[in-house]
């Protein structure tokens, strides 16, 4: 039985107005401090209609991860399949993926809305516990998703994973460098996270200009002492494909991110015994 609240019922009304649609693709993280369900939190909270497809399943606490279970790709191609024969994304915002076969699913998915906005977040290898991809998934995740991606948000460890590179965070030309790469693969742009600079946190926006010159633009923010915060990268790259579906460009959009994400750290605290979480987001301004 069907219930209507007045003489038009909602399944004939058309939503005029409604939020913007972001299609986040990412890992269940029991924890809810990141993954998809922080995608979820975030999305919310910055006026987005999310939707969600599990790329993989994880058995975590706020100790770390001990388990990685990647989705069945079948599975995916049939969620994907009949979510974007019915929705319209916005933007999409790419989390953990686990297997060369997931990634292959999603990239074709992708190749289905070309004009739609990507903001991948690159996660390769928890800071405890098993990887998420190999020197194959990476070459899959460049292959597949990179020249599909408007703006990916490496971290320092992360930028020259895909090259078996490890990057000192004060060394700006490897830095540079690596950004070339990411460039080379397909990428529009890069938010380079977990710099520190004069005593700062600084998260670099790497851009090309029409001219194939480098465009760095950095954006500090307080270095708060408050130890490991688990999940600030699923909330920085959320954030930003939140603000750019409602509109934004792509340095206001990653400035209202920096300044959401920051916050959160600042009053991040520990519920177990391992990470300290980002709990409270109806307190903050976040348009």
């Amino acid at each position: 039985m069907s219930m209507t609240n007045g003489p038009e019922s909602a399944e004939s009304r058309p939503c005029v107005g409604h939020p913007p649609v972001v299609l986040a693709a990412g890992g269940l993280d029991p924890t809810g401090s990141a993954g998809l369900l922080a995608d979820v939190r975030i999305l919310s909270a910055v006026g987005c209609h999310p939707c969600g497809i599990v790329t993989c399943e994880t058995v975590q606490s706020s100790r770390g991860v001990t388990g990685i279970r990647p989705t069945d790709p079948e599975l995916l191609g049939e969620q994907l399949n009949s979510l974007l024969s019915d929705l319209k994304p916005d933007a999409v915002k790419i989390g953990a993926l686990a297997s060369v076969a997931t990634i292959e699913v999603l990239g074709e998915a992708l190749r289905r809305i070309p004009d739609v906005p990507v903001i991948l977040d690159p996660i390769f290898e928890p800071t405890s516990g098993p990887p998420f991809l190999n020197m194959d998934g990476m070459r899959a995740m460049s292959r597949e998703l990179l020249e599909q991606t408007l703006v990916a948000t490496p971290n320092v460890l992360e930028l020259g994973a895909p090259a078996g590179l490890k990057v000192d965070q004060d060394d700006d030309d490897v830095i540079e460098g690596c950004a070339s790469g990411w460039f080379a693969a397909g990428v529009e742009a890069l938010l380079v996270t977990g710099l520190r600079r004069e005593g700062k946190m600084v998260d670099r926006l790497i851009r090309l200009g029409p001219d194939a010159d480098v465009r760095i633009t950095d954006i500090s923010h307080p270095a708060y002492k408050v130890g490991k915060v688990h999940g600030t990268g699923c909330v920085l790259a959320s954030a930003v494909a939140g603000y750019i579906a409602r509109g934004e460009k792509l340095e206001g959009a990653v400035r209202k991110a920096v300044n959401l994400t920051s916050r959160l750290i600042e009053q991040a605290c520990r519920i177990g015994s391992g990470a300290a979480f980002w709990i409270d987001i109806r307190s903050h301004e976040t348009d």
